[in-house]
């Protein structure tokens, strides 16, 4: 009887943890322990602790998120920059784009992981998270990413990993947005008394295409993005994100009338024939003020009203970019046209230039006139645009 009551709770929980993501490495928000762990002492490298099968926690996520990018490729680490997902492409790091008078150094490209088996390095510049105290020389995906899926207070099995809005079956619980730490997440153990304040944002991607990102494909921002960012950047997540020119940007906050009337007119520089419905611009996303994930339509157009908020993602990326400060545009440039890198800078290789705006000719959908992708909220004069901050 023992043995048959074991059986039925193993086959129960397999079912729980395989869910509506059957198939995939990280069934119920976690992986299987001999894809990350070598569990006696053999196998790949296995340099790291806990038998890893790597040298750091990051290497172990890129050993499967590191390869040439594609309309659908898991990878967040590519050789040429083809990675176009959400959160961006770390090979971004190691790209010091040059030009007559001017540099963009790939340190400030993006978050400086530490993933020493694919030549990712720390921070030299800033020895901690800049607003905040992380140590730069901890910083890696398991800084952000709870490799074991766990939810604060959770008391259910958690049966899928709740980055695609799926209902759960009854009596379980959906995991973290992607597999983001939750509330009193230590940060991946790489810093002593490190715990997380905030909870996990609400967002839901495009199952279909679980890593891409365009229009009309897309990660659909719910709420609470900007809150967890303040677990590492708590000074700069304040409602004012400030710049060393002067240049205050609020964050967290509920958009004005003013302001989703402009997002949802404006089509490009100079053309604001738009409407809400297609207004949605994959370079400026938004949060809608949904907690339920169930409710957010990763393949929605639709531009936002009046429960959206500006947040952090708005204007930078997660992992890298070809910008400085991680944007989704040139912050720098004042037109798309003297956008960095281009063609002829130093150190622009292959297809840089296309991939820094995931493939889109923005020059011929947008036009030669159009301006930063802040246009999109501020119909900001070209005199005094916030430079070199």
């Amino acid at each position: 009887m023992l043995i048959k009551k074991l059986l039925v709770v193993i086959m129960l929980f397999t079912v729980l943890a395989m869910g509506t993501t059957a198939g995939a490495f990280h069934r119920g928000g976690v992986g299987s322990c001999d894809g990350c762990h070598s569990m006696h002492g053999t196998g790949v490298l296995r340099n790291g602790p806990w038998l890893m099968k790597g040298t750091d926690a990051s290497s172990i996520c890129l050993n499967c998120h590191a390869g040439a990018g594609s309309s659908n490729s898991r990878s967040v680490a590519s050789p040429d920059g083809s990675a176009k997902t959400p959160g961006g492409d770390f090979y971004w790091l190691n790209k010091d784009f040059t030009w007559l008078n001017g540099t963009s150094p790939g340190e400030r490209h993006g978050h400086n992981i530490v993933a020493i088996d694919y030549g990712y390095v720390p921070d030299v510049t800033n020895a901690e998270a800049p607003g905040g105290t992380y140590p730069a020389s901890d910083l890696g995906c398991t800084s952000c990413h709870d490799p074991h899926g766990k939810v604060a207070g959770a008391r259910a099995p958690i049966a899928d990993s709740g980055s695609y809005g799926d209902t759960p079956p009854g009596g379980t619980i959906s995991g973290n947005y992607r597999l983001l730490g939750d509330s009193g997440y230590d940060g991946g153990n790489q810093t002593s008394g490190f715990s997380f304040t905030n909870g996990a944002p609400a967002a839901a991607q495009n199952p279909l295409i679980p890593f891409g990102e365009s229009d009309t494909s897309h990660v659909d921002y719910g709420s609470g993005m900007s809150a967890w960012c303040a677990n590492c950047h708590p000074d700069f997540v304040q409602m004012q994100h400030g710049g060393s020119a002067g240049f205050n940007h609020p964050v967290d906050e509920l958009l004005s009338a003013m302001y989703i009337n402009r997002y949802n007119t404006y089509v490009r520089t100079g053309d604001l024939s738009g409407i809400r419905d297609t207004a949605y611009l994959q370079f400026v996303p938004f949060e809608r003020g949904i907690s339920d994930t169930s409710l957010l339509n990763p393949t929605s157009t639709a531009g936002p009203d009046a429960n959206s908020r500006i947040m952090c993602l708005t204007c930078h990326r997660a992992h890298g970019s070809a910008f400085v400060h991680g944007g989704r545009w040139d912050l720098k440039a004042q037109t798309i046209a003297e956008s960095h890198p281009q063609a002829g800078d130093g150190d622009v290789i292959g297809n840089d230039v296309e991939n820094a705006y995931y493939g889109r000719d923005i020059l011929t959908e947008f036009g030669a006139g159009q301006k930063a992708f802040c246009d999109k909220c501020h119909d900001i004069p070209m005199a005094g645009f916030p430079t070199g901050w």
